[in-house]
C-alpha cells in the first residue's frame, strides 16, 4: 500500500475531535434552550387561554341572569346581593360578593312557570373552590360553576340619576345598572412569575405572589325588569 494511501486513509486527529465535540454540544445546548422555551410559552399560552375561556363564559352566565332578574317574580326578591363576606362566614370565600337572582322563564295567562332563583357565590371550601351556584328552588342544592374563580364583586347604580344603588334593598320601580366583576387564576402555575394578584371592587383582601396569572373581567347590565 502506497503512503499517500495511508494518509488519505487515516482517522480524525484528537484535535479535530474535540472541536467536532465542542461544536456538536453547542448546537444540543441551543436546541435544548429552544425547546424549553418554546414548552414555557405554550404552557404560559395554556394556561392564559384556559383563563379566557373560563371568565367568559362565568361573565356570560351571570350577565344573563341579571338581566332576566325580576322578570315574572316578585321584584323586591328579584335581584339581592351580598357584600364582603366576613371571616366568620361559613359558605363564601373572605371579602367576596354574593348575589341572588329570581325570575320565570315564561307566564301564561298571570301564571309563571319555569321559574328560576339562584344564588351566587365564592366557595370558601378548599375542597371545591370557585363560583358556585345554589338553587333555591331546590332544596338548596349547590353546584360548581367554574374553577379558579377567586373574586366575585357586585355593584350597581340607578341609571335615572347615577347615584349608588343598595343591591341588598333595591328599588324596584327605578331602572338599575349592575356592575359585575370576577377575578380568575391560571390552572397552571409559574413560579418565575410574580406579579401580585390584584383586588377588585372594594375587597381589600390581599393576596402574596404565588406564579399563578390571573385575569380580571368586568360587565355592566341593565336588568330589562326594573323600573317599568
Amino acid at each position: 500500500m502506497s503512503q499517500s494511501s495511508l494518509y488519505t486513509s487515516r482517522g480524525f486527529t484528537l484535535v479535530e475531535l474535540l472541536v467536532s465535540m465542542f461544536v456538536a454540544a453547542l448546537v444540543i445546548m441551543a436546541a435544548s434552550t429552544t425547546f424549553i422555551v418554546q414548552n414555557k410559552l405554550a404552557a404560559v399560552q395554556s394556561a392564559t387561554s384556559d383563563v379566557q375561556i373560563s371568565g367568559q363564559m362565568v361573565v356570560d352566565l351571570l350577565e344573563r341572569d341579571i338581566r332576566m332578574a325580576g322578570y315574572g317574580v316578585d321584584k323586591s326578591t328579584g335581584l339581592v346581593a351580598q357584600g364582603n363576606a366576613p371571616s366568620s362566614d361559613a359558605t363564601r370565600s373572605l371579602g367576596t360578593d354574593a348575589v341572588q337572582v329570581r325570575y320565570s322563564t315564561a307566564m301564561s295567562s298571570g301564571i309563571t312557570r319555569g321559574s328560576r332563583a339562584y344564588d351566587y357565590y365564592i366557595s370558601k371550601d378548599p375542597a371545591n373552590p370557585g363560583l358556585m351556584r345554589q338553587n333555591l328552588l331546590a332544596g338548596g342544592a349547590a353546584e360548581p360553576i367554574a374553577s379558579n374563580v377567586e373574586d366575585m364583586q357586585v355593584s350597581g347604580i340607578y341609571a335615572d340619576d347615577g347615584t349608588a344603588a343598595d343591591l341588598g334593598s333595591i328599588n324596584p320601580t327605578r331602572p338599575v345598572r349592575v356592575t359585575l366583576q370576577v377575578l380568575l387564576k391560571s390552572q397552571a402555575r409559574d413560579l418565575n412569575y410574580t406579579a401580585a394578584p390584584p383586588t377588585i371592587g372594594d375587597n381589600t383582601t390581599s393576596r402574596p405572589a404565588d406564579g399563578y396569572r390571573r385575569r380580571v373581567y368586568s360587565v355592566t347590565v341593565s336588568p330589562r325588569n326594573f323600573g317599568l
